[in-house]
């Protein structure tokens, strides 16, 4: 394809594309909250266009704590789109060093290999499956996200004629229009995913849909739950610093999955304490969903302490204690004017986290305030009544069950003491 042919072909397959491209900039907006739906639909509109695509896949790097790429593929006869999340350090992986991915991505080159082709070079694993598959060409190609960077897409076709030069030049007049729709998609998609991330669904959700003005908030009510960690100063001192970020990850890994099984939510990490909360239909249906987390998360670090035993820790192994409250707080957004956090703040959560230096002397660490202790389906056995720092009256704390270890006389004392210090 040569001097005025290529041009000839160039000018009919943009004229081929409009009304594909008519579509990704009018219809295809009803897509664009997921990128798998505008993916596979994009897919439709190839075939309605004539071009017989049978296999087409997209590889597109990610913004997320725990991926680093994401792969859609969609094929003929599944009629839609599926998702394949790599984790960070698939560059270093075989399945990417011999992917034409790389060569397309890293090496800057195109990639054709026509499969019906007695001669054609079998030289990445994937053209060699493809080609037993009945495939009879291939092409993996690039498209653009700003700032030039380069993601690729894939297409593949069984049909015994293959990808004529019309259907490679309409492939690359669409990049430019399909590419800018793609980023759209993951670009929404990934600043939902960080809220959701960095400050919970719940939350997440409300800054997402408009609720971002300063001082603005709801009142709510919920099970306030209040993890800590026990001696994480003395870890700090003697860990390496990337050891101890590591350790915090999987213990925070080991308490907070029971909190999402338990449909709360975790709010913030202050340090190694971590606050949830849970908002259920009733009283009574949130502070038992905070006490089965709470029981469920200290079963976990049992595993984690057993899993992962570091004889050089002294603290070892890890322990936390657990506080849970129900009450009224402020839901919102709250802090200075460059930096929000949409957080709860109250009364109510001041009680929960001076119940926490109640849990050092109750096994299990767990302790419920009043409030929590009558909404319990579960018996619950008081440990004494508290002033603590802050509250004019002072506070019942219970423990569950009957057979907890309450402290004795001594510890209790001391325990009055450390709360009422502060």
């Amino acid at each position: 394809m040569e001097g005025s042919s290529a041009l000839d072909v160039d000018r009919q397959a943009r004229a081929a594309v409009q009304p594909v491209v008519d579509w990704l900039v009018g219809d295809a907006r009803q897509y664009l909250h997921r990128t798998q739906l505008l993916f596979g639909q994009f897919c439709a509109e190839l075939l309605g266009l004539g071009i017989p695509v049978d296999r087409v896949t997209v590889h597109i790097r990610q913004l997320h704590p725990e991926f680093e790429a994401r792969t859609l593929l969609w094929t003929s006869d599944a009629g839609g789109a599926v998702i394949h999340d790599r984790a960070h350090g698939i560059r270093n992986n075989d399945l990417f060093l011999k992917s034409p991915v790389k060569t397309v991505i890293l090496d800057e080159q195109t990639v054709r290999r026509r499969l019906g082709d007695p001669d054609c070079p079998l030289d990445y694993p994937i053209v060699a499956d493809l080609k037993q598959a009945g495939y009879t060409d291939y092409t993996i190609r690039p498209f653009f996200f700003a700032k030039q960077e380069r993601m690729a897409i894939s297409f593949a076709t069984k049909a015994p004629e293959s990808f004529s030069d019309l259907c490679i030049a309409i492939f690359d007049a669409l990049m430019p229009t399909f590419g800018a729709c793609i980023e759209l998609t993951e670009t929404k998609r990934t600043g939902r995913m960080l809220l959701d991330t960095y400050v919970g669904s719940q939350a997440g959700g409300r800054v997402w849909s408009g609720d971002v003005k300063r001082g603005e908030g709801s009142d709510i009510e919920a099970a306030i739950w209040l993890c800590d960690l026990r001696s994480f100063s003395s870890l700090s001192s003697i860990m390496p610093r990337d050891e101890i970020i590591g350790l915090l990850n999987r213990y925070f890994d080991a308490i907070c999955e029971p909190v999402a099984q338990e449909g709360g939510e975790v709010l913030k990490f202050i340090g190694d304490a971590a606050l949830a909360i849970f908002r259920k239909e009733t009283p009574k249906a949130s502070v038992n969903s905070a006490i089965v987390a709470a029981e469920r998360a200290l079963e976990s670090l049992e595993v984690f302490n057993n899993t992962l035993h570091d004889a050089r820790c002294p603290s070892w192994p890890l322990r936390c204690g657990i506080s849970i409250h129900y009450g009224e707080m402020m839901y919102g957004n709250i802090g200075a004017m460059s930096r929000l956090d949409f957080t709860v703040i109250g009364s109510d959560v001041n009680l929960a986290a001076r119940l926490q230096d109640l849990t050092r002397e109750i096994d299990p660490p767990l302790v419920l305030s009043a409030c929590a202790a009558h909404h319990a389906c579960r018996e619950t056995h008081s440990i004494g009544r508290f002033q603590f720092k802050g509250f004019n009256e002072e506070q019942e704390a219970y423990c569950l069950g009957c057979s907890a270890h309450v402290p004795r006389a001594n510890k209790l004392a001391l325990a009055k003491e450390a709360v009422n210090a502060g």
